[in-house]
């Protein structure tokens, strides 16, 4: 996979992390769980996961780490760290966790 086809996934990614922010920012009292957009990198992804809410927070405290449905992940930018039956979490690698760290809407 060539860098510019790496660093348009992970921008990709980033701005659907960005709309689940305002998914969360719009749910004050959210309950158990939370529906919000997978994050893979795909144009024409669309498709709604129900992330329980402590996952979701602990996903976000970690800049590089993204809510993909199961199968999502391209092995080329990013590394399964857990499963959640039928979501996973992934973590960006290399340049494309430096633009995920780079555009993290809770950076610290």
């Amino acid at each position: 996979m060539d860098e510019l086809r790496k660093e348009r996934l992970a921008i990709n990614e980033s701005l659907y992390r960005n709309v689940n922010e305002g998914i969360r920012a719009g749910q004050p009292d959210p309950g158990q769980t939370l529906a919000v957009r997978c994050e893979c990198g795909a144009l024409g992804c669309n498709r709604l996961m129900d992330v329980p809410y402590a996952v979701y927070e602990s996903v976000r405290a970690h800049p590089r780490r993204f809510m993909l449905l199961s199968g999502h992940d391209v092995p080329e930018v990013e590394v399964v760290v857990e499963r959640h039956g039928t979501f996973d979490i992934v973590e960006k690698l290399g340049e494309t966790g430096d633009i995920a760290d780079a555009t993290d809407p809770r950076d610290r």
